[in-house]
Formats: C-alpha cells, sequence, structure tokens
C-alpha cells in the first residue's frame, strides 16, 4: 500500500517536472516574409503574436488572415512534437505509469 503511495507521489513530481518544462519551451514560427511572428509554449499557450504594422492595413485583410492561419498552425504543431518528444524522453506514458504496476 505504501508503496503505491510513494510511486503515485513519484508519478505526480515527474508530471508537474513535465509541466513545467513545456510551459518554458517556446517555440516560434514566422510567416515567410517575417511579417508575422507568433510564439508558443510546449504546454500549448499562446505567448506572443507580433504583426508588422504593413499588414495591418484592409487591402491585406486577406493576406494577413491567411498568414496568420498558417503561422499559428506551424507553431501549435511544432509544440505538439516538442512535447511529445519530452514526453518520449521520459519512458512516455508507460514509464511514467510503469511503476504503478499499470
Amino acid at each position: 500500500m505504501f508503496d503505491k503511495v510513494k510511486d503515485l507521489y513519484q508519478l505526480k513530481k515527474q508530471a508537474s517536472a513535465l509541466q513545467k518544462e513545456l510551459a518554458n519551451t517556446i517555440i516560434e514560427a514566422t510567416s515567410p516574409d517575417d511579417l508575422i511572428k507568433v510564439e508558443v509554449s510546449a504546454d500549448m499557450k499562446i505567448r506572443l503574436i507580433s504583426i508588422d504594422p504593413s499588414y495591418l492595413v484592409e487591402s491585406r485583410r486577406e493576406q494577413l488572415e491567411f498568414q496568420l492561419k498558417n503561422v499559428m498552425s506551424s507553431a501549435m504543431t511544432q509544440a505538439q512534437q516538442v512535447a511529445a518528444n519530452k514526453m518520449k524522453e521520459m519512458g512516455g506514458l508507460e514509464g511514467l505509469m510503469g511503476g504503478l504496476g499499470m
């Protein structure tokens, strides 16, 4: 019984460490023309959206929407890949749960 409690504590500790590491890992994506920049943390939180003022005119609205969608998608995909790799480094879900006999 106490071994299970100890294992649960270790699991919580590992999960907290992973969560902190993901929150502190920042992924940056930019548009091909470098006029839009997005930063996303590996825990999937948007940290920054930067848009060059030249995009902020009505005549470039569609282009801005298109580029912003692509840059956001790229940043989120990269963040998912980083998070998956960090989970693998910790032994994946099986590695985290292995100590619990699951």
